[in-house]
């Protein structure tokens, strides 16, 4: 049976273990741990000044050609898309501002807006969708057979005018005449907001969310698991309306290029051309140079961020 004897020796052993290490650290062993921590110390604040010094001189960088872009864009965007249509399409949580900046920009570059809608959560998804699949089917029943396919078709057609998904001959060419109903079914179901009379076009710009952000992997929530979903059947849409289209500009902030659609994009080696730093004067300025850039059949990824190609398109990958 342990008894007070036992509680005293090991009450005695803890306070002896304690005095022992009072008196190192007060002794021999004070200068040598004190100067390690100090080294380590000076170390860490080394490192943080020059990683400091680094943000500040590329942040300078940036603002420097974002000034220089911005100051002259008259000159670089002038008559870029003079005559041309463009449609502008949002995605559901884009920021007004930057589709505003995109919107004044292509009409300094002489173009026109064809259309301009938004996206909503459920533009292109399965759920709840067994009626309006009907309507759609109802209006070309060449759609292909998987739904999800079916929607993504039927969303080129209205936006395009173009069917070169569906067989030639007459299924096609009856699909490419319907494009206005099908617009008008998106816009009805509520899966398309727009403000605009339906206008096909084959000049798109696609804005991505304000400072767009997937959910991690680590994070199995029913939140997470619907965004990426979700956008997948975007990346999936904006990768057939490249099909149909003369050029498409994915368009996002620094957050989209990090890990939003420019980022998921750029990974899939998209023909989508894709611009990152709206959100910056110059944004916008090389969002209309990579559409006219994309026009002339040069695609490419364009902005601030590593991975861009440079800061103006001048050449690109097809």
């Amino acid at each position: 049976m342990i008894d007070f004897r036992y509680h005293l020796v090991s009450l005695v052993s803890v306070f002896l273990a304690l005095a022992v290490g009072i008196v190192l650290g007060a002794g021999p062993l004070k200068e040598p741990i004190g100067e390690s921590l100090q080294s380590q110390v000076d170390s860490l604040r080394a490192d943080r000044d020059d990683l400091r010094a680094k943000i500040d001189a590329a942040n300078g960088n940036i603002d420097k050609q974002n000034d220089f872009v911005t100051s002259a864009a008259p000159e670089l965007i002038g008559d870029t898309l003079k005559g041309e249509d463009v449609s502008i399409i949002g995605a559901p949580n884009a920021d007004p501002e930057q589709v505003e900046e995109v919107t004044n920009r292509i009409k300094e570059a002489g173009g026109k807006i064809g259309g301009d809608v938004s996206f909503v959560d459920n533009t292109l998804s399965l759920k709840d969708s067994k009626d309006f699949l009907k309507t759609l089917r109802d209006s070309v029943p060449s759609l292909p057979k998987d739904d999800s396919t079916a929607l993504r078709s039927a969303l080129v057609i209205a936006l395009t005018g173009k069917a070169t998904m569906l067989e030639r001959g007459q299924d096609r060419d009856a699909a490419e005449k319907k494009s206005s109903g099908i617009f008008d079914a998106f816009v009805d179901a509520g899966r398309l907001r727009t403000d605009t009379d339906h206008k096909p076009t084959s000049l798109f710009v696609v804005i991505d969310d304000e400072n767009s952000k997937l959910a991690d992997e680590t994070e199995p929530s029913p939140e997470a698991t619907n965004d990426k979903a979700n956008r997948t059947l975007i990346t999936d849409f904006i990768n057939s309306l490249t099909s149909d289209s003369k050029s498409v500009v994915v368009a996002g902030d620094a957050g989209s290029a990090q890990n939003g659609l420019v980022s998921i994009l750029r990974t899939e080696k998209s023909r989508a051309s894709t611009v990152d730093g709206l959100g910056l004067g110059a944004g916008a300025v090389i969002t209309v140079r990579a559409l006219a850039a994309g026009e002339a059949g040069t695609h490419g990824h364009y902005g601030f961020s590593d991975d861009a190609e440079e800061i103006m398109p001048g050449k690109g990958k097809d």
